[in-house]
């Protein structure tokens, strides 16, 4: 099941955060280290063909395509989507979209790498989400996921600044070590599977919006304030402790056998 539907995330992407001109680089990408490490590196005479699921608006298409040289594909069920080829294209990235529903997807190829970046955690039914994920891989490619972690300390802090920040998301799946039993039970070698970063904290637009007038507005405001110092002064100070309190991240890498 879905926790999410159009209309979720058309108000998610209308609502203030960065839209389809929202380019990322490795200067922008905090994985961009990891990616380096563990992904395929393309060359002329083997092309890597990468797919994202849930590619809107479009940022890690054009991510991928400038700083690996992938040939990159992506899939959403937003309608908007029709319109990321043309604008990557204006940016001088040949991307192939298709819009869509993720579990009716049957594209005519598989893919080297199979990307998704906070999509798993809407899903009750993860495991499928997985294997129909796995699917759409070449043997020996390699399956990226990233997920929030919006458990343990990280839970309570967002429970003081956005009340309903858990809405639309299954806080199970958010535990690295279930996933990583669930990759390795299928024959999958890992990259890498845990939290990531140390600390931080970010607040969507509509929480941001709702968050009350007058005195409450300025409690909102400090105490948004005070967590958000910690985190600038814990990248300052290049602290990196991934840990299951604090962490903002989980990402998994994992490799299918040949």
């Amino acid at each position: 099941m879905n926790l999410t539907d159009r209309n979720y995330w058309q108000a998610f992407w209308g609502s203030g955060a960065k839209g389809p001109a929202y380019l990322l680089t490795k200067g922008d990408c905090e994985f961009h280290e990891i990616f380096s490490a563990s992904l395929p590196p393309a060359t002329e005479a083997r092309p890597v063909d990468f797919l994202e699921i849930g590619c809107y608006p479009g940022r890690f298409l054009y991510y991928f395509a400038r700083e690996f040289g992938y040939r990159v594909s992506g899939l959403d069920f937003l309608p908007e989507t029709a319109e990321l080829s043309d604008r990557l294209a204006e940016k001088g990235v040949q991307a192939r979209v298709y819009v869509g529903d993720f579990f009716h997807f049957e594209p005519e190829q598989r893919y080297d790498v199979v990307f998704s970046y906070g999509f798993v955690e809407h899903f009750t039914a993860w495991q499928e989400v997985l294997d129909r994920q796995l699917a759409l891989l070449k043997p020996g490619g390699t399956l990226v996921i990233e997920l929030p972690n919006f458990r343990y300390g990280q839970y309570w802090l967002r429970k003081l600044l956005d009340p309903s920040f858990a809405e639309g998301h299954v806080l199970e799946v958010m535990d690295p070590h279930l996933w990583g039993r669930a990759l390795t039970r299928r024959g999958l070698e890992l990259q890498y599977c845990d939290y990531f970063e140390t600390f931080q904290i970010w607040i969507g637009p509509a929480a941001r919006a709702a968050k009350g007038k007058g005195f409450m507005k300025k409690c909102w405001r400090g105490l948004f304030a005070c967590f958000y110092l910690i985190q600038k002064i814990i990248q300052r100070l290049k602290i990196n402790i991934p840990n299951r309190y604090f962490s903002p991240y989980i990402l998994v890498v994992a490799r299918m056998p040949h």
